[in-house]
């Protein structure tokens, strides 16, 4: 069921001893899920935004990010990438097993011999963030592969810092961001990786263009 990782079937044990490390007393945080649509009152069974048009992918996985930088990267890692202690999210599958895995951890959490490890989350996280998260997650590119990707972003970083006096120029390098994003596959099995390339590329393509972003998003990916 998941994607190049043995050990799943021990999850609890693990997710036990990472939680009892990270959770401690950290108090579960609400995400602002502001931009996101309205979905309906009953929990969904698969994330709806699985395959969505650019811009709300781009929505949720930017609104997923927060969401799970404030209430998962202490136990799960930063960026999604486990340190070994806690499951690797980025492997769960993007299918309907994977998502009832997920919807059953995030909404329940998980306890071991009356211990919380994992708090639940039913009733702070709307349904809105609940799926933001999972979106982020499961576009996480192979971060082995973004490393190798590095001295191209920073070349790409280097251009695009040449070129922020000249916002027309600037923008237009959105195609070739997107082009170079081309190629990197989600660890998850999702439709589509979302890449540091992908992220600037967007950037630059909204309007208005975020050029500084776009700029900060290369700068932290080749460092």
């Amino acid at each position: 069921m998941l994607r190049n990782s043995a050990g799943w079937a021990g999850l609890v044990i693990v997710l036990g001893t990472a939680a009892a490390l990270g959770h401690g007393d950290t108090v579960p945080q609400s995400v602002d899920t502001a931009g996101l649509p309205e979905l309906p009152p009953e929990m969904a069974s698969e994330n709806p935004w699985r395959e969505a048009d650019p811009a709300l992918l781009f929505k949720a996985v930017d609104v997923g990010a927060k969401g799970y930088n404030s209430n998962c990267a202490r136990c799960h890692g930063l960026e999604a990438i486990s340190g070994g202690l806690a499951p690797d999210l980025r492997y769960l599958e993007a299918n309907d097993y994977g998502d009832e895995w997920y919807l059953d951890r995030i909404l329940h959490g998980y306890e071991q011999n009356g211990a919380v490890k994992m708090p639940p989350f039913e009733g702070i996280l709307n349904q809105q963030a609940i799926w933001a998260i999972r979106t982020y997650i499961e576009t996480r590119p192979d971060d082995q592969e973004m490393a190798e990707s590095r001295d191209q972003i920073a070349g790409l970083r280097d251009k695009l810092a040449g070129l922020q006096d000249d916002p027309a120029a600037a923008t237009a390098m959105a195609d070739e961001l997107a082009a170079a994003g081309q190629g990197y596959e989600a660890l998850s099995g999702a439709p589509r990786a979302i890449t540091p390339f992908d992220e600037a590329a967007h950037l630059l393509a909204s309007d208005p263009p975020h050029v500084a972003a776009a700029l900060e998003t290369l700068q932290a990916a080749a460092d």
